[in-house]
Formats: C-alpha cells, structure tokens, sequence
C-alpha cells in the first residue's frame, strides 16, 4: 500500500472510531437528562404539596373572623398561591426571552398576533 492510502485509512479509521464514541457520550447525556425530568417533577410536586400543607396550618392558626367556610379560605390561598408562583415564572421566562407579540414565519416575515 502506498504512503497516501496508509494516511486516508488511518484518517478514516480516527474519525469513524470518534464519531462512535462521540455519539455514545451524546446517548448517555440525553439518558441522564431524561432521567433528570421524573426527579425534577417529584420535587416540584412535592414543593407544591409542602406549600398546600402550609397553608392549610396557616388557615388553622389564623381562622377567618367572618366564621365563612375555612375549605373556601384554604381554597382561596392556594389559588393565590398558585396564581403568585404563575407570576413568578412568567418574569423569570419574559426575562429569557421577551414576548413581542410577534409571529416570525418560516419565510422571515413577521406577523402581528396583537388583538
């Protein structure tokens, strides 16, 4: 074999034994990714039901002075609650990436959805 053919054959070996490895280290990334959203999920779940549970304590230790239905109170916070947290990740997402309004089409032309 010559020199050149001995160098493409080496080059070709490098590059599809790298392309192997690099696409298994990109496999077991997005495993562990995937495997990140069920543990992410259960602690926000539980987040949410440690919240629930504060304020169903906090309902009991203030009651409402009006003597309404404390279910309907207890509702009520949480809802505010729920509508607070809402609020919170709507800054955080808006601060990644401000809403315009507009639609970009796949052509480049921009569309106003404004009603």
């Amino acid at each position: 074999m010559s020199r050149a053919s001995k160098i493409t054959f080496g080059l070709s070996c490098l590059l599809t034994g790298s392309t192997v490895v690099g696409v298994h280290l990109v496999q077991n990334m997005e495993r562990e990714t995937l495997h990140q959203g069920p543990i992410k999920d259960a602690k926000r779940v539980a987040e949410k039901n440690q919240r629930k549970l504060e304020l169903s304590q906090q309902q009991v230790q203030q009651p409402d002075a009006a003597g309404s239905d404390p279910e309907k109170n207890r509702q009520k916070m949480l809802n505010k609650s729920e509508h607070q947290l809402q609020q919170e990740l709507r800054k955080k997402y808006e601060s990644i990436q401000p809403l315009s309004g507009e639609i970009v089409t796949k052509g480049g032309e921009a569309v106003n959805n404004s009603k």
